[in-house]
């Protein structure tokens, strides 16, 4: 049997932490809801899953690619033609976020975080991952590099 190149790069988490706790709290509630309100229950259980299994990535599959969100482990995108990879690159980002306080004292937190980005010959770019560590950018990266038989370009200097 021949099997068929694919490659699938999941992105993360489409819901921030915050939503991930509420997400395993609704069905956690859910579950006790089950022999009360089967109704309620029903409900709090699919929120909780939407929010526990929402992901986003790409996929590479027979020259088509796509970029997809995922809620109950079903992929939705867009299939459009894999064009020729010019290349992979590293940039490093400085993000910033400011917390307030009660009376409106502010803290502003700085850190580093090194995107990757994959990029066409018709200069299209796709997101393909981020992360505080460059180690664990560049060790994902590595798989699809390998994948498309393309370099990975470091722009972080």
């Amino acid at each position: 049997m021949n099997k068929q190149p694919f490659f699938n790069l999941k992105n993360g988490l489409l819901f921030p932490i915050q939503f991930q706790i509420l997400g395993y709290v609704l069905l956690f509630a859910g579950l006790a809801l089950i022999v009360i309100n089967i109704w309620a229950s029903i409900i709090f259980i699919l929120l909780g899953g939407v929010i526990v299994t929402a992901l986003s990535g790409i996929e590479i599959k027979n020259d088509k690619f796509r970029e997809y969100n995922s809620f109950f482990f079903i992929k939705n995108g867009k299939w459009e033609p894999l064009r020729k990879v010019e290349k992979i690159f590293i940039k490093r980002v400085k993000v910033s976020q400011k917390f307030y306080g009660r009376a409106n004292q502010s803290s502003t937190s700085r850190n580093v975080v090194y995107k990757a980005f994959l990029k066409f010959e018709n200069g299209q770019t796709i997101f393909l991952s981020d992360h505080k560590n460059k180690g664990k950018v560049e060790s994902k990266l590595k798989e699809i590099a390998d994948f498309l038989k393309t370099e990975i370009i470091d722009y972080t200097n």
